[in-house]
């Protein structure tokens, strides 16, 4: 097949679909795996569509592409963010033993927890200097630091989260959805909350309306594996799926 329709093909599957991967491309095609991989980056460079580890996904209004730094973000949406914090702190409760995970909504937490009979564990830089300033029992997990976010990421930071048991967990996200779950721009981050998520007995979401039905190119967690805390929801089918707690009610 020649590449003119080759990458007519693609992009008719994502329209379709909405994300593609190279194993199933190469199977539909006939071309080999460098080929469509190859295909697959012109396409991304011409803006048509994003890559993504081991395929590609549509680009339209719903992808969250572009991470802002932290201190942009703190101030978006910053009254549904201080709602949401107050409401997931009444979920933290004596001896609990409680990650928190770096973002602008999780720091919000900070405004308003009471528990200090609690042992408090984050890779949140800024997360863990305010906690110790207020006295709370806190251990920061060391790694790679993202400038964009404050959060340490990265192999040694995975190795030293999978040491611990929590009882309860608080995690950001760039994006809530039904299909494709919870999502976030960047790989390092999106493996460090992964591997954070699923050593938690209760998962907690802290998620403003604007993240419902965005999609951003790396998953981190299925939606139903976690109660989201958020200000406002009208997705019928996320809330068949998953447990929400709504602020406003």
């Amino acid at each position: 097949m020649m590449t003119d329709k080759r990458h007519d093909y693609i992009l008719k599957e994502l329209q379709k679909n909405k994300s593609v991967s190279v194993v199933d491309l190469v199977e539909q095609i006939g071309a080999s795996e460098s080929t469509i991989r190859r295909d697959l980056l012109e396409l991304d460079q011409q803006g048509l569509l994003k890559r993504v580890h081991g395929g590609a996904v549509i680009l339209d209004k719903r992808n969250v592409l572009v991470e802002n730094p932290l201190s942009e973000r703190q101030l978006q949406h910053e009254q549904e963010k201080q709602e949401i914090a107050y409401r997931a702190c009444q979920h933290i409760e004596k001896n609990d033993i409680v990650y928190i995970d770096s973002g602008s909504t999780t720091l919000k937490l900070l405004d308003y927890l009471q528990e200090k009979n609690a042992t408090y564990i984050t890779n949140g830089l800024l997360h863990a200097h305010i906690l110790a300033i207020h006295g709370f029992k806190v251990i920061c997990i060391g790694g790679e630091i993202r400038g964009i976010t404050g959060g340490c990421v990265g192999s040694q930071a995975i190795k030293e989260v999978s040491r611990y048991h929590f009882t309860k967990g608080f995690f950001g996200t760039n994006g809530a959805d039904s299909e494709y779950g919870f999502t976030t721009p960047d790989s390092e981050e999106a493996a460090m909350k992964e591997a954070a998520f699923y050593r938690c007995e209760k998962r907690y979401i802290l998620c403003d309306h604007s993240k419902f039905n965005k999609i951003s190119p790396v998953h981190f967690a299925n939606i139903e594996d976690a109660t989201i805390i958020t200000d406002y929801c009208d997705h019928t089918e996320l809330k068949n799926l998953t447990l929400i707690e709504e602020v406003s009610k």
